[in-house]
């Protein structure tokens, strides 16, 4: 046995027989023996592009995250462009294969799309840029790795899992990943990799484990026993069946049974529940979702409609979803968000005027309260609290709820039966954060988005993994808004499940953790010890006029770590 680390990008242990997946390569070479004309390689281009396009189609004709489907969307569209295919033309008939015209037209244009984006943005590092110029390019050379594949060879390009494996490889595009039979999928370990691209969405949708940033990792041989213990970033090849064993006892992702006796937040002041999408299936989400929905991304369910969804349609959706929720579990839904690149494939019909005019969730009043009735019709018999995402004017916070209420008295003049709502503002800009007293007015609970806080604190700087003063500082305002209001405080995104953190978050009043469903047990166990501790949430004012004055990474340490901080 020997062990490798990395970066954890998707929590969890599992274990497989190692497959590697090698680059795809591209011949930047004529083949003399080819000698195929002119039209011959136009034709061979036509049919790898529309090939590679519907294999992009099909993967988005399900539900993935947001941003892959633009991803996949943008890829489809730019390798089947008119234009394109006319400078490809024109290359090959000066004598170029269509190899290397596509190289030639396609590459350099996604170079160019990475500097004039970066150019608009007035900023040369953004790093979501770079990861998505660094996704399209790879992507790019997927497909043209494809151009030359005819007939049996195409069928060679996708790997045929048959065996649980975990996948070994240098880099990885969503699309690759997704043309494997990702069932059978129980890891990922990437030598390289970006933890903020695209495929880490994926896996930590799929709750499949994941570590990148492994050095070495292309020396595990095809079919030696790997397991992976993402939680702890390290692997470990061909392990004791006894370690194997005891470190996937010791999670509850393979326990079948290990939340389904225990009822929701039992001796917990704090209420802890699982976030979802759209990714995976429901019905094997369920168990993790035992102790409630905390917090349903609502979008992600129709971003691959074709057409906007009607309300039946959405009370459908919602109703699969709801019903799987325990009746006493909490239940939380944000409404549409098709900010940044979460755009759906139907045209979205924006406000051109009133308060909703530029509403950061670029989202009209007409989809909203079509959405809000059918929340509040597939929550019938049961409590709801509906989060609005992106609000940073007290003018939309004050025209949302104001529709929510219209539609409760529609509603009630249909004398149809509808969930009883709680409204919750989600606090994930500086601008709400500053106005958090204000926006108070508007909800029964602030749900402070970390991850976007996250970046909002770093910029222009890419976001960082560990907790900044500058973060800790924007969520302690929100929760001193929250508090001096008597506004319930909930905690969301990506530092939601980091149990280190969690004596701070209840020092500040948090009574409401959701994060992804195969952190649940140990938030819960963590939080259980702390309340064995005497550790409750409250609001501690000591604790926040010493963060008020924390500039660095190491006194903000010094203050959390303390001994007498809880």
């Amino acid at each position: 046995m020997y062990t490798m680390s990395g970066i954890t990008v998707s929590e969890g242990v599992s274990e497989g027989f190692a497959f590697l997946l090698l680059p795809q390569t591209v011949s930047t070479e004529i083949e003399a023996t080819r000698a195929l004309s002119p039209s011959d390689e136009r034709l061979k281009y036509l049919k790898a592009s529309r090939e590679f396009a519907n294999k992009l189609n099909n993967a988005m004709s399900g539900t993935v995250p947001d941003k892959v489907r633009d991803l996949f969307g943008a890829v489809a569209s730019y390798i089947t462009n008119s234009g394109n295919i006319n400078s490809i033309d024109e290359l090959i008939a000066q004598g170029q294969s269509a190899v290397e015209a596509a190289q030639n037209v396609l590459l350099p244009k996604i170079a160019r799309f990475s500097h004039d984006a970066d150019a608009e943005d007035g900023d040369d590092d953004d790093p979501e840029m770079q990861v998505v110029a660094s996704e399209l390019s790879s992507l790019m050379r997927d497909f043209i790795a494809t151009i030359n594949s005819t007939g049996t060879d195409d069928e060679a390009e996708v790997p045929q899992l048959n065996r649980p494996c975990v996948i070994i490889a240098s880099d990885l595009t969503p699309a690759r990943f997704l043309s494997l039979h990702t069932e059978l999928v129980r890891a990922v370990v990437l030598e390289g990799g970006q933890a903020s691209g695209h495929l880490g969405t994926v896996l930590r949708d799929l709750c499949i484990p994941a570590i990148y940033g492994v050095k070495g990792a292309l020396t595990i041989k095809n079919g030696e026993h790997v397991l992976v213990d993402a939680t702890r970033g390290t692997i470990l090849i061909e392990p004791p069946q006894d370690t194997a064993r005891a470190l996937i006892a010791q999670q509850d992702l393979f326990n079948s049974n290990s939340d389904d006796d225990d009822p929701p937040d039992s001796d917990l002041q704090v209420t802890v529940a699982g976030s979802m999408g759209a990714i995976g299936e429901i019905d094997r989400l369920a168990r993790y979702l035992n102790h409630g929905l905390g917090l349903l991304r609502s979008e992600f369910l129709f971003l691959n409609y074709h057409h906007e969804p009607s309300v039946e349609e959405m009370v459908r959706t919602f109703t699969s979803i709801f019903s799987k929720i325990p009746k006493t579990a909490p239940l939380t839904a944000r409404t549409f968000d098709f900010a940044g690149d979460k755009k759906p494939l139907f045209t979205v019909e924006l406000d051109h005027e009133g308060p909703l005019y530029s509403y950061g969730a670029q989202v009209g009043s007409a989809l909203l309260k079509k959405e809000l009735r059918a929340l509040l019709l597939a929550s019938a018999g049961r409590e709801i609290h509906i989060v609005f995402p992106l609000i940073t004017r007290i003018s939309e916070a004050k025209a949302l709820t104001t529709m929510l209420a219209r539609v409760i008295e529609e509603l009630e003049s249909d004398n149809v039966p509808y969930g009883k709502s709680h409204v919750a503002v989600m606090i994930e800009t500086p601008a709400a954060v500053l106005s958090a007293k204000a926006f108070a007015a508007y909800g029964e609970m602030f749900l402070i988005g970390t991850s976007s806080l996250a970046e909002y604190a770093s910029a222009p700087r890419p976001p960082e993994d560990y907790f900044t003063p500058a973060l800790s500082k924007m969520i302690a305002i929100a929760c001193k808004g929250a508090h001096d209001s008597h506004v319930q405080v909930g905690i969301a995104g990506r530092f939601a499940m980091r149990t280190e953190l969690l004596p701070f978050f209840l020092a500040l009043g948090a009574s409401y953790i959701t994060t992804d469903a195969t952190s649940i047990a140990k938030v819960r166990k963590e939080l259980q010890q702390l309340a064995d501790q005497g550790v409750v949430p409250h609001f501690d004012q000591k604790l926040y006029n010493s963060l008020m004055e924390v500039a660095s990474s190491d006194d903000l340490q010094r203050l959390l770590f303390a001994d007498d901080f809880a």
